[in-house]
């Protein structure tokens, strides 16, 4: 498949390069965020942890998302070479 673009001409499989590589990135940058907030937090108050669990339900959703998102590209490029 491919996607013509302002710049050029991009195939999915180079999209979904990038997409995956961007999403890397973003859960990396979520663990390391998610980890300073613990090692920072105030040992007297500590976070809450439903505030925690919510944070790690939505990085955990994300992650299924993206995988999901995968899968239908797949699908999508086995269904266009046909």
């Amino acid at each position: 498949m491919n996607i013509n673009g302002i710049t050029g001409n991009y195939t999915a499989a180079e999209s979904s390069a990038t997409t995956k590589t961007g999403a890397v990135a973003d859960q990396t940058m979520f663990l390391k965020l998610l980890i300073a907030q613990m090692k920072n937090q105030d040992p007297l108050q500590p976070q809450d942890s439903t505030q925690y669990m919510a944070q790690l339900a939505q990085f955990s959703s994300l992650e299924q998302l993206t995988s999901i998102n995968d899968k239908l590209g797949q699908l999508l490029d086995l269904g266009n070479n046909k």
